[in-house]
This record gives C-alpha cells, sequence and structure tokens, in this order.
C-alpha cells in the first residue's frame, strides 16, 4: 500500500516540473515559473509555479489556463496514463518502488502535441446544452441559487448566454477530458454569432487545494481567450464593456448593455486586441478589468492596443479588490451612471490609462 501523502512529500516537485515543461523553469526558488505541461495549453508566457499546501504538500498550478494539483496530476496531465502509473513512476523517482516494480520501469514518454480545433468537439457540446437544461430544473437548483441569489446575475442572461448547471459526475455522465470536480455552474464562452466556442466550470464548493475553475481538455475545445456575451434586451448600442471574466461579463449584460469576457487576465495579447477591434464595429470601449495590479496592468496593456487601432476606448475605475459584479451588487444603476456621456469624457482612454498605471 502506498503513503500518497509520504510519496508526495518526498517528490521533488520543481524537478519534475522541469522534466515535463517545454521550457526550463524562469528564477529560482520560491519565485520560480515554468510554461504549461499541458500540451493542448498554449502558454506564451510561464504559467506555473508551485506551493505548499496546508498538508506539506507541494502542488503546482497554471495561472493562465486555471489547472494543476500534486506530482501525480502534473504526470497525468503530462503523460497521459493512470493514477496507477503516475504512483510507481513517482516511487521510482524517490528510489523507493517496490522490487517488482523496479524489473520494470515505466517507459519515458514524450508528450503528444495537441492540435489546435477550428471547431469544437461535440462531447463538449453536448456537455453545455445538458448543463443548460439541468439548471432550469430540480438538479440545478443549488446552482442557479448561486447565480441569481449569491452573484445577482439576471436570469434572461443566463438563457441567453448558454448558462448551465453541472450537478456533478454522479448525476450528469460526461466524456473524458470534461471537469469532472463536483457540482459547478458551467460558463460557455459564445463567438460573435452566439455558438459555443468553449467553456469553464466553476465550482460552488472547490476541494481544498484545487482551483475554483476548471477547462476542458485541449483536444476538446482550443481556449478562445474571449467570451462573448449577448444581453436579452440590448438597451445600449453606444459601448461594449470588456471583463476579466464571464460572471463580469454576464452581470454587465444584465444591464442591456453588450460585454466581452476575457477568460483571464494574462490572456491579454495583440490577438485580443484585434478580436475586440472586430467585436466593438465602431462602439466605444469600456475596459473594466479587476481591482488589483494583474487587472490594472492587464486593462493597460489592453488599452494601448485598442487606441494604436484606432478604437476608441476608456477605463470603467474599480476599486481596489472590487471588481464588476461587486460593484453592481452594490449600487444597480452603477455602470448606467458610469457610461453617460460626459462633456470632459474626449481622451478618456489616455487620461484614465495613466490612472491605472498609478
Amino acid at each position: 500500500m502506498i503513503d500518497r501523502d509520504d510519496l508526495l512529500r518526498r517528490t521533488d516537485l520543481a524537478a519534475l516540473l522541469d522534466e515535463l515543461s517545454p521550457a526550463p523553469a524562469t528564477r529560482l526558488g520560491s519565485s520560480a515559473r515554468w510554461r504549461c505541461i499541458d500540451a493542448g495549453h498554449d502558454d506564451q508566457h510561464p504559467s506555473i509555479t508551485m506551493f505548499v499546501d496546508r498538508r506539506g504538500v507541494q502542488r503546482w498550478k497554471c495561472w493562465s489556463g486555471g489547472h494543476g494539483g500534486t506530482a501525480i496530476d502534473a504526470l497525468l496531465v503530462a503523460r497521459g496514463g493512470t493514477i496507477a502509473d503516475a504512483l510507481v513512476e513517482l516511487e521510482h523517482r524517490a528510489g523507493s518502488a517496490p522490487e517488482i516494480s523496479r524489473s520494470r520501469p515505466l517507459p519515458r514518454q514524450t508528450p503528444t502535441p495537441v492540435e489546435t480545433r477550428a471547431e469544437p468537439d461535440a462531447a463538449l457540446l453536448d456537455y453545455v446544452a445538458a448543463c443548460e437544461r439541468i439548471l432550469w430544473h430540480p438538479a440545478g437548483r443549488k446552482v442557479l441559487d448561486y447565480l441569481v441569489t449569491e452573484r445577482g446575475l439576471a436570469p434572461d442572461a443566463l438563457k441567453a448566454n448558454h448558462v448551465g448547471a453541472d450537478p456533478g459526475p454522479s448525476v450528469l455522465r460526461r466524456a473524458a477530458g470534461l471537469p469532472r470536480g463536483g457540482a459547478a455552474a458551467v460558463l460557455p464562452a459564445l463567438d460573435l454569432d452566439g455558438k459555443v466556442r468553449y467553456a469553464q466550470a466553476r465550482y460552488l464548493e472547490p476541494v481544498d487545494g484545487r482551483p475554483k475553475y476548471d477547462n476542458p481538455a485541449g483536444r476538446l475545445a482550443a481556449n478562445p481567450r474571449l467570451g462573448w456575451v449577448h444581453p436579452a434586451t440590448l438597451s445600449d448600442r453606444r459601448h461594449l464593456v470588456v471583463c476579466e471574466g464571464a460572471f463580469d461579463a454576464l452581470t454587465v449584460a444584465g444591464t442591456g448593455t453588450p460585454a466581452v469576457a476575457v477568460l483571464g487576465a494574462t490572456y491579454v495579447d495583440e490577438r485580443v486586441a484585434r478580436d475586440v477591434v472586430r467585436g466593438a464595429a465602431g462602439r466605444q470601449v469600456m475596459l473594466a478589468f479587476d481591482g488589483d495590479p494583474a487587472g490594472r496592468i492587464a486593462g493597460a496593456t489592453l488599452a494601448v492596443s485598442l487606441t494604436s487601432a484606432g478604437c476608441p476606448n476608456g477605463v470603467l475605475p474599480l476599486p481596489d479588490g472590487c471588481d464588476v459584479n461587486t460593484m453592481l451588487r452594490r449600487d444597480c444603476n452603477w455602470i448606467t451612471r458610469q457610461l453617460e456621456p460626459t462633456p470632459t469624457r474626449h481622451g478618456v482612454g489616455q487620461h484614465d490609462l495613466a490612472r491605472t498605471l498609478r
């Protein structure tokens, strides 16, 4: 019988990540970062960091993809196989594998690159459609209460954007590679035409040490970095609000204003800027990233790219520690007042950009 926690404590996770990552770690010690070990994740910048949980076990997390776990999970993500395979390999690495295992060491496997999908797999689309139906039935009540009562999202915005409820794998069967960590709100990422391209699961009660958000495997869908959110009733044709995450974008859509969710502050790049310009179609873009250093840097970066592309833009300033969902739950008219035109708003993009950098 293998003592899993003891084995994980004896495993040098940093050395394992060095082997599994496509590039050496940047920096050293506690500030080390690695490129993502998932071959299906197009990780342009080192996004993996390490930490130690309260049981003394080293864990890793990919901050741009949202996935992570222990050394066991690292082997499964990078090389596939079973948990038993991973445990045996870690025993070998720790130098304490049973004699019967030492005679048959596991072969080294090279991660097979996963081709970026042009279209999402049918398994993902079926999962999103099933979860959308469940949200409005008794099995989805817990998730619906979380979305409407706790997060203040408008039911018509949930329906318009195919939001769903995953009651967990014991209730809803799903294909391999789809989230299976328990009850979750399923947040589809739509394209400009309203078609599902991707989806994230937000667990209501994430397992200790695991991320709140989960993503499908890369072989099922390519992360589009953006998810367009469509109001059920359009009342604002002059603005497009760019938010950090689906909850904020859905909150904005509930007010009748079109929104787009960037699926993580680290995803802001020239490709995201081009897609925002194309989707804005001449409307003024208002940036509403979270009130924290990562959000302000992402907003400032995107503002520069939009201005260079000739796209009018401004910033909705958020207090420290706040996001759009928080602000609108405090004051349902907050965004309406923020978007009201004022005679002093000329050049707002540059003015507010300077403020975000302070």
